[in-house]
């Protein structure tokens, strides 16, 4: 990590990210709420 981390938790697992590469992983470009959705179904949730 160089500057700023976005901390990221859900349940009980955290990541580390730094916070420029987490934006630009979590741009609308990478996901959606649609496929968010599908996956939190496939898993149960």
């Amino acid at each position: 990590m160089e500057k700023e981390a976005a901390i990221i938790g859900v349940g009980t697992r955290i990541e580390i990210w730094n916070k420029d590469k987490w934006r630009e992983y979590n741009s609308e470009e990478n996901i959606s709420a649609d496929e968010i959705a599908e996956n939190m179904t496939m898993l149960g949730i």
